[in-house]
């Protein structure tokens, strides 16, 4: 059996909800915070969704969310915990655009921490990552400018300017495969959102994603702002993470 030594990773990520196909820990599937993780069985390492929450921090949404990713294509599915984090800031929107880039700093560091970590999970191929988010998770996994991640979902997020950034300062190149879900009446982010009242959005991603032959923006009709879990999100999400880790 394989032990994970978290001892000494930073809280966000030893605080992450994990979730492993059957096999990996026992006969049946996995959940839990990294730090609790069990000794692992000796095996192939598995792809892993690198999966970052919105403002809500981790609930029941995203753990169905990561085990249904888990389930459904024997990944890895990883999210680190902002809230582990001592003193972290929070926001009520609308707020100053500073209250929300000062935590979207603090995003772009947790998946440095995570990509820092890899060396001590020994079940994670580290070859074939993918980066998702949700909303302010969702700006993280946009604005990631390495290239370590073989693609990116990017859910509730229309990576444009708007009242939530000072600019989208997207890091994705162009030939990086991503995945882009959106309602189209975003509550938050929709053209039509009383928080960018006075700004000239279109409130999805399609300039953002021009040029792109890789890149897919799907708007989902009447969907709500967080919209993983939605069976057409799912869909969508399992042909082209099933694409990735082909």
């Amino acid at each position: 059996m394989l032990r994970t030594d978290s001892a000494y990773l930073p809280e966000p990520i030893r605080q992450a909800m994990l979730t492993l196909p059957a096999g990996v820990c026992g006969d049946a599937p996995w959940q839990g915070r990294l730090a609790a993780l069990p000794p692992t069985r000796p095996g192939q390492p598995l792809p892993l969704l690198l999966f970052m929450h919105g403002s809500s921090g981790l609930n029941e949404q995203t753990l169905a969310f990561q085990r249904w990713a888990s389930d459904t294509l024997g990944i890895a599915a990883l999210a680190p915990d902002s809230f582990a984090r001592r003193k972290r800031p929070r926001y009520q929107s609308p707020a100053p655009v500073e209250q929300y880039e000062a935590v979207h700093a603090l995003r772009q560091e947790e998946i440095a921490m995570m990509l820092a970590a890899l060396p001590r999970l020994p079940w994670v191929d580290s070859q074939r990552l993918a980066l998702a988010g949700s909303s302010e998770g969702g700006v993280a996994a946009a604005r990631w400018r390495g290239q370590e991640f073989a693609g990116r979902i990017i859910y509730g997020w229309s990576c444009e300017d708007n009242y939530f950034v000072e600019k989208a300062d997207n890091g994705f190149n162009a030939d990086c495969p991503l995945l882009n879900l959106l309602s189209d009446a975003d509550p938050f982010f929709g053209r039509d959102s009383q928080y960018n009242r006075g700004r000239q959005v279109d409130g999805d991603s399609r300039r953002a994603l021009a040029g792109m032959p890789k890149a897919r923006l799907v708007l989902l009709p009447n969907a709500p702002h967080t919209l993983y879990n939605l069976p057409e999100a799912r869909m969508q999400a399992t042909a082209f993470l099933r694409g990735l880790f082909a």
